[in-house]
């Protein structure tokens, strides 16, 4: 064909669609509204009919060019409507076009008997659509012609049918059955090749799986819904220092009611004990909702993190409370004695003429004394009492009485061990001294922590003043 048929043809195809008026016959508004944007922006005339009483009415009204209806419609199905438009004298040359599934062959025999012109199978492509559409258009005036009917007896899933139509009818509907089945064959094939596609990703995507777990420095187990173990990865093995076939299959140690993470204590076959930082999702394994668990071995951060804590409440001369630890246990103290009903002592102690060590002997003589000092203290209370430093040269120790021994008792005790740390003294000329004061909170008149410990250094200040005004005399 030469370009100037060409242009002709397409010229000739442009006068076809601009005169044409397509009349859609769909129940769902949205397909209807897609088909008619299509239509329209392809040079069509569209009318839209939402059942197939309504579009019996408007194929009436105003005879359409082409009618496009869906096949399942209630009320009147699509093959009802192509009946009834077919029967109509004044509507008979009407190309129908059904738009159906094709999800059985005996289709194609309702679609004979009912005089349909084509089928187009959903979903359908829109270019589709347009060419069936197109190649309709073009041969409509030989579908006017009026060819012969002819009248044949066809033997098909185990019925007999007899179809009357025309030779067109029976080529276009068989040409469009078709040309769908090429097209659900071509997607098939696609379909294939992209399942192929997607094998070879999730084989790819499992082979990096594989090699993320076994190469992670972080324990990773799951377990299944009854707490039973189904896989371990080789940083697991090493955690728990078992081989993965003595975990799998066996109970998780450690409960897993919820998401989230916390912090648990693994104790390895030779009685060390480490510190996980244990994390829990839910996922899913072979098609199960299972736990997913992560461990990480923090025990030596959680040693810093000790350490650091430690070393923020101790005062690092003496290996007591600081000020800041002295408060922090006292309230605890206190909170166990207000449980129990228990008496609470604060003593404060304050180091006599130690400035007149520093001066004398030096700043390390005086480390020392403050060294000694605090050994007297820990010789003489309990590893339950609190002891700081919270000055300089000041004490403090808070005790919970929950015995029979009285605080006289406890001062003669501190000041025996005093007189034996003085007997050892490599300083004969540095005496161990101490300004001693006492308070005591009861249960029935309870104070606060710090008015317990302003009350005990008013005490100790005026024993203090006492020595200073002794020493005065003498």
């Amino acid at each position: 064909m030469s370009m100037q048929d060409g242009l002709v043809m397409e010229d000739r195809t442009a006068a076809l669609r601009n005169a044409s008026e397509i009349l859609v016959v769909e129940d769902s508004l949205t397909q209807a509204k897609r088909l008619e944007r299509l239509l329209k922006e392809h040079g069509y005339g569209v009318r839209i009919a939402r059942n197939g009483f309504q579009g019996l009415a408007f194929a009436r009204e105003k005879k359409p060019t082409v009618v496009i209806t869906d096949v399942m419609m209630p009320e009147m199905d699509g093959y009802e409507l192509c009946r009834r438009i077919k029967g109509d004298e004044t509507l008979r040359d009407v190309p129908v076009v059904l738009l159906t599934s094709l999800s059985d062959p005996r289709d194609v025999i309702r679609g004979l008997q009912c005089g349909a012109d084509n089928f187009l199978t959903k979903p359908y492509e829109d270019a589709h659509l347009l060419r069936r559409l197109h190649h309709i258009l073009v041969n409509l005036e030989l579908r006017r012609e009026g060819h012969a009917q002819m009248t044949v007896e066809v033997f098909f899933a185990g019925q007999h049918h007899r179809l009357t139509a025309d030779r067109i009818q029976i080529i276009d509907l068989l040409l469009s059955t078709f040309e769908a089945a090429v097209l659900q064959s071509t997607q098939l094939q696609k379909l294939n090749g992209d399942y192929r596609h997607a094998l070879e990703e999730i084989k790819q995507a499992q082979a990096n799986f594989r090699t993320l777990m076994e190469t992670t420095g972080d324990a990773v187990l799951v377990v299944d819904a009854q707490g039973t173990v189904r896989y371990v990865n080789p940083a697991a093995e090493l955690l728990f220092d078992v081989r993965a076939e003595e975990l799998t299959g066996t109970p998780f140690l450690f409960p897993l009611e919820e998401e989230g993470k916390r912090e648990i204590n693994i104790t390895s076959p030779n009685g060390d004990i480490l510190v996980g930082d244990m994390r829990v999702v839910n996922s899913s394994w072979d098609g199960e909702v299972v736990r997913l668990v992560t461990i990480r071995d923090i025990t030596e951060m959680v040693l810093l993190r000790e350490r650091l804590k430690e070393e923020a409440i101790t005062d690092p001369l003496t290996g007591l409370y600081n000020r800041r630890g002295f408060l922090m246990l006292g309230e605890e103290r206190l909170a166990l004695a207000d449980r129990l009903g228990f008496s609470v002592v604060c003593l404060f102690a304050d180091l006599d003429g130690f400035k007149a060590v520093n001066d004398t002997f030096g700043h390390e003589e005086g480390d020392r004394v403050l060294r000694e000092t605090a050994d007297v203290l820990r010789r003489t209370f309990r590893a339950a009492d609190v002891l700081g430093r919270i000055g300089g040269d000041e004490f403090a120790v808070l005790l919970v009485q929950d015995g029979p021994e009285g605080i006289g008792a406890v001062m003669a005790r501190l000041r025996h061990t005093l007189e034996q740390a003085n007997v050892r003294n490599e300083n004969p000329s540095v005496r161990l001294s101490l300004s001693l004061g006492v308070s005591m909170r009861l249960p029935e008149t309870p104070c606060t922590l710090s008015e317990l410990m302003d009350e005990a250094d008013q005490s100790m200040y005026k024993e203090k003043i006492a020595k200073r005004k002794l020493r005065s005399e003498t």
